[in-house]
């Protein structure tokens, strides 16, 4: 059983916003990769929030990047730009 205390939790965010995969995650934190992936499929669980804020904000970071590289001139920033707004534009349908 895994302890799924605050500070486990908060490793958890910080692996996957590193983009570690789970079973990777599983072993920097030396626990069972099955039990981990079980964990994850709870979408209520804290865990399972931790590891896709961590998904998340770090994506946030790219995007944000990928859009001032954008509005600074650069072609290919500009290009990948136009598919994120229009995917999202798409999604919100």
């Amino acid at each position: 059983m895994i302890d799924q205390n605050e500070s486990f939790i908060t490793e958890v965010e910080n692996y996957a916003s590193l983009m570690f995969t789970k079973e990777e995650i599983a072993v920097i934190l030396e626990v069972d990769p099955v039990q981990l992936h079980t964990v994850l499929e709870e979408q209520d669980n804290p865990v399972f929030r931790a590891f896709q804020r961590g998904r998340l904000k770090r994506e946030a970071e790219i995007r944000k990047g990928i859009f001032d590289l954008a509005q600074n001139g650069s072609s290919p920033a500009q290009t990948f730009a136009m598919k994120l707004i229009e995917n999202a534009k798409a999604n919100d349908l």
